[in-house]
């Protein structure tokens, strides 16, 4: 069988996956479509982005 990826955030600096329904993993990461961040505001505690 072929091995799944995982569908990862589309928010560059966020490291968690993304919704299933969606292309983020949350509504913060959401609003930062527009803007370029340099730390991921998601809350969730195993995001690499967080600083």
């Amino acid at each position: 069988m072929a091995d799944e990826k995982v569908n990862e955030c589309k928010n560059p600096v966020c490291s968690c996956p993304a919704q299933p329904d969606g292309k983020y993993c949350s509504a913060s990461c959401e609003g930062t479509g527009k803007t370029i961040e340099l730390d991921c505001d998601c809350g969730h505690p195993d995001c690499t982005g967080n600083f």
